[in-house]
């Protein structure tokens, strides 16, 4: 009963009743006396009365199925309610360098990054990341907006002064309800007692907020990070240039943060978060394609076990071994087992529950993934990241209403990132076949932007889609370094995000829509010469395998085709990864359907179509691996299925 009264309050049922009421009564008052005076029937007025009494019941209806929003009236299950603000909740803003040089802005951004970070080892608090404050770094500041955007009901702001070897640090929290100061206070001390005073500091704000703090807590509010300054500001500038901002970070971000981590730790060996980070970057570079060398995972989990040997109880160490396990072996039990650590640790990192987000949607448990990934982003409302994580994962669901209204928050947030016009455009292929909308949204990005390659990729896509060989052509360019990753269309080898597609392949594809078939042979037989030698150092990559697979079909190869196609099949199942799994049994689909085996073809796409994260309908109307299919009844019934 209690959460139904609520669903009546957030669906403003109480507020449509009361008014409709009170405009029933008017009306009545109105006709009663008016008509009789305008010598109106009697008839009339019963007839506005029982109107009135049939209307009610309507109106309670509508108001409990819509809502009148900015965006126009929608059904009430499309609006995100609000989430309530915890009493204990608080965004720690940037602070502001008041030292007469400016280089020491990575200084400030050190003591605010620190204080942080201990507050949100505090699982008593909510503390919103770093991410979602950064925002904030400079202009004005509307501290009650603030609040409200953040989902917080304090917020911290300060200064920090560095002169000569003493620092002046001043900080106040403010409630963001009532913009009145709640507490303030200055530390003028020495360079030395740094880590000291955002230790105390954080203590003495906990104690504002009433946090319960555990005795691990207070233990660690009382260890410095590291004993030097100088690896603490390197490892800012390192964490600076890691996370994923969604505007394409190119690759030489993490190649730019491992050498300032390396001489961090060369000031500090037993810099934990040092080698926490370092873990990360190497595995991000893995995991992506940037570098497939077993040495990058092998240097991932050196670093995270040596965090963890300096530091046993460090989230942050888990956390790294989480990834490892995740991005080197695809063991998801295991990064399971690291993050639930991790999150002990750190119950406020929204990277803890972004992780277990996007692992659990490959363990195919979707309503798991999307708590997970709500809660990372109720952690850091303003991370691209989280918001793309989440998006992609209700595409896969195909409740596209909803990734397109995460996709829409997430656009005004950040114009500059512009993969996710591109997503966006995108959910009207995946549903209905629509390319228009794509080849729009394609239209706007600016021309130097193409990280690792994905633009590229999707124009290229898009215009055979379009049986456009020509523009396809142009698409491709001569570029002969790029790295053809795409992160968004799904089948025929898309989506395989952490496998770069040799560029030979889509020159065969061109000539081979023009007709061309020697020159496509060659293109063809150029792929696999380069698969080939990705097979030697990986040969039981699943991803390696289809591509061999794809490139062995087009060069009329059908028993080596079907079995590399199969084998891929086996390493990576739909059971062991509900995510890469589809994509490679679609890509087995698409070489049966090539090679002209129709029956075991559909056998494949009857599945895949009703599976999480296989074919779409909309997709399989205009992708071209599928034309040999066209015509047969089945292939019809095929494009009416639905999840």
């Amino acid at each position: 009963m209690k959460n139904f009264l609520a669903e009546l309050k957030r669906r403003k049922v109480y507020r449509i009743v009361a008014a409709y009421i009170v405009v029933a009564w008017v009306l009545i008052q109105v006709v009663t006396q008016v008509f009789p005076f305008l010598e109106i029937p009697l008839w009339a007025t019963r007839l506005v009365i029982v109107a009135l009494v049939i209307g009610f019941p309507i109106a309670v209806i509508l108001a409990w199925a819509y809502d009148i929003t900015s965006s126009g009236i929608i059904r009430t299950e499309e609006v995100t309610p609000p989430a309530e603000i915890a009493e204990k909740s608080i965004a720690v803003l940037p602070f502001e360098n008041l030292s007469d040089d400016r280089e020491n802005t990575f200084f400030a951004e050190g003591v605010h990054d620190d204080i942080l970070s201990n507050l949100a080892r505090i699982a008593d608090l909510k503390v919103i990341s770093r991410t979602s404050v950064q925002p904030y770094r400079t202009g004005a500041r509307n501290l009650r907006e603030i609040g409200e955007a953040l989902g917080v009901a304090h917020v911290l702001e300060g200064t920090v002064r560095r002169f000569g070897n003493r620092v002046r640090v001043n900080a106040q929290l403010v409630s963001a309800r009532t913009d009145t100061h709640l507490w303030a206070e200055t530390f003028d001390r020495e360079l030395t007692d740094l880590f000291a005073i955002q230790s105390e500091l954080a203590e003495r704000i906990a104690k504002a907020l009433r946090a319960n703090l555990s005795p691990s807590e207070e233990a660690h509010l009382q260890k410095p990070p590291t004993r030097s300054l100088e690896a603490y500001d390197l490892y800012v500038r390192a964490r600076d240039l890691f996370h994923w901002s969604g505007i394409g970070d190119p690759q030489e971000n993490g190649e730019q943060a491992l050498p300032l981590l390396e001489r961090a730790l060369a000031l500090d060996p037993k810099f934990a978060l040092g080698h926490y980070l370092t873990s990360r970057i190497h595995g991000e570079l893995y995991w992506f394609g940037y570098d497939k060398s077993p040495a990058r995972p092998a240097k991932a989990k050196e670093a995270a076990e040596t965090a963890l040997r300096l530091q046993p109880e460090l989230g942050e160490g888990h956390l790294a071994l989480a990834f490892y396990h995740y991005y080197a072996a695809r063991d998801y039990e295991a990064a399971i087992r690291e993050l639930t650590l991790a999150q002990r640790a750190l119950p406020n990192e929204s990277d803890v529950a972004s992780a277990l987000g996007v692992i659990e949607r490959r363990r195919g448990r979707w309503e798991e993934s999307i708590l997970h990934l709500e809660r990372a982003r109720q952690l850091d409302p303003r991370n691209v990241f989280t918001l793309w994580n989440l998006s992609e994962t209700l595409t896969y669901l195909r409740r596209y209403v909803e990734a397109d209204r995460l996709l829409t928050e997430a656009i005004a947030m950040a114009p500059e990132a512009h993969m996710f016009p591109i997503a966006r455009a995108e959910l009207a292929l995946r549903e209905r076949g629509d390319v228009a909308p794509l080849r729009e949204a394609l239209r706007r990005v600016p021309e130097e932007f193409d990280p690792g390659g994905a633009v590229t990729t999707i124009a290229v896509r898009l215009a055979l889609m379009e049986r456009d060989y020509d523009l396809a052509e142009r698409e491709l360019g001569s570029c002969t370094q790029c790295k053809y990753n795409d992160v968004g269309l799904c089948g025929f080898v898309g989506a395989l995000d952490d496998y770069t597609v040799p560029r030979d392949w889509y020159v065969g594809l061109i000539a081979r829509g023009r007709g061309r078939e020697e020159e496509a042979a060659r293109a063809f037989t150029a792929a696999r010469e380069r698969v080939m030698t990705e097979a030697m150092e990986l040969p039981n990559d699943a991803k390696i395998l289809i591509m061999r697979g794809l490139i062995e079909c087009m060069l009329g190869r059908a028993e080596e085709a079907i079995a590399l196609g199969e084998r891929a099949t086996q390493l990576l199942p739909i059971a062991a990864d509900a995510l890469d799994g589809p994509l490679v049994a679609t890509n087995l689909a698409a070489i049966y359907a090539l090679l002209g085996h129709r029956e075991e073809a559909f056998s494949c796409l009857d599945k895949l179509v009703r599976q999480i994260g296989g074919p779409t309908p909309g997709t399989l109307r205009v992708e071209p691996q599928w034309d040999s299919l066209r015509g047969d009844p089945r292939f019809e019934q095929l494009l009416e299925i639905s999840l």
